[in-house]
């Protein structure tokens, strides 16, 4: 299959070398880009950091030398990019932002700054509750690439629901007799009603299970609606 990576970059990268790995052809063309915003001041007193995605964690590594904190993060991806840039101390949810909220209930040793994107997906603080303070910090945001879509493509990978809400707003002739594979099902939400062939959705929401989908089981499987 000729498959669509919609994910920004660096990750778009990896997310291709796996899909070529497995047999198939990617073509990377992000529908979302990351603009690093000015820095807030001043950076409240804190114990640990959550991060709740690999943007997040690059655009933090070039903000804050200090690599001595707690890190809690999403996903296993995450995990490993916060100990590429350094982190030493870095534990894994494993999962989604619930996931995630669990662990810093469980585990943060106090006040839990979260850098990330001007909109995020969820409310982490909310989710983790009164018991730990959570202090998010806004140092990027996403915006949607002024891109043209590839053809021919046979499947296209969203790995968030802001790639699949820009491709329903620009791309949206593209999705007839294509297949869509979402990271979850907040992810396809925006696409089903679009008009691809088949609509298939991770059983988790990481890559590994994203990728699942394209096995040749799955593929052999008839479309079904959407």
């Amino acid at each position: 299959m000729r498959l669509w990576i919609t994910r920004t970059r660096p990750a778009a990268r990896d997310t291709a070398d796996r899909v070529m790995a497995l047999g198939h052809d990617p073509v990377i063309a992000p529908l979302l880009a990351v603009r690093v915003l000015a820095p807030e001041s001043p950076v409240p007193a804190h114990a640990a950091l959550a991060f709740t995605s690999r943007n997040a964690v690059a655009v933090w590594a070039g903000i804050s030398p200090n690599r001595t904190l707690p890190v809690f993060c999403v996903g296993d991806a995450t995990a490993e990019a916060a100990r590429a840039v350094g982190f030493t101390d870095v534990s894994s949810a494993a999962g989604d932002a619930r996931a995630l909220a669990a662990l810093i209930r469980d585990a943060a040793p106090g006040p839990v700054l979260v850098p990330g994107p001007a909109r995020p997906a969820a409310d982490l603080a909310a989710l983790v509750g009164p018991d730990v303070p959570v202090m998010p910090r806004t140092v990027y945001e996403t915006v949607e690439a002024d891109i043209a879509a590839p053809a021919p493509v046979d499947g296209i990978l969203f790995h968030s629901a802001r790639a699949a809400v820009a491709f329903s707003r620009r791309h949206a002739a593209s999705a007839p007799g294509r297949v869509a594979l979402a990271l979850s099902e907040a992810v396809a939400e925006p696409l089903m009603t679009l008009g691809f062939s088949e609509v298939r959705i991770a059983a988790r929401p990481d890559e590994d299970a994203l990728l699942d989908t394209l096995h040749p089981e799955t593929l052999g499987k008839p479309p079904g609606p959407v």
